[in-house]
């Protein structure tokens, strides 16, 4: 039995765990940092993503909140419409006057260089931008198209 890919990331983020838990479970906040202008909405526990077009480009599910410091969900693209749902676990730890966002994107269909890696780069550079500036992060909106 071979393990799937998985993907780990850390940034450090010069914000409030308030602000950085709403960033990360609240659908409106997304839209003002996500790299392709995506919206959110939510229902119950189903996170909706859409594009500016409305075209729905992803679902997540949460699986287990626990608030302010620990949020593990589903990772559903519809890109990938007969994949199974991988899994993401977002930890945060309070150090200062910073957060620290420890991502771990587990159970991946495909290799992380595949983009995986490169979308979730460019997704925690717009949430720290976001969150440390209060700037819209913007940027990249060819980058995924091209793989969808």
């Amino acid at each position: 039995m071979t393990d799937k890919p998985k993907f780990m990331m850390q940034t450090y983020i010069r914000c409030t765990q308030d602000a950085l838990w709403d960033a990360l479970t609240n659908p409106d906040v997304f839209q003002h940092y996500d790299f392709l202008q995506q919206t959110a909405k939510r229902d119950d526990d189903k996170v909706t993503y859409m594009m500016p077009d409305g075209s729905v480009t992803l679902y997540a599910r949460d699986l287990e909140v626990t608030p302010k410091t620990k949020l593990v969900t589903t990772f559903e693209p519809t890109w990938e419409p007969d994949a199974p749902p991988s899994k993401i676990t977002y930890e945060i730890a309070v150090e200062g006057d910073f957060c620290c966002l420890t991502i771990l994107h587990e159970d991946l269909n495909n290799d992380p260089s595949d983009g995986t890696g490169d979308g979730w780069v460019r997704s925690l550079a717009g949430l720290k931008t976001w969150l440390e500036t209060g700037e819209p992060a913007h940027f990249g909106g060819a980058y995924l198209m091209e793989g969808m």
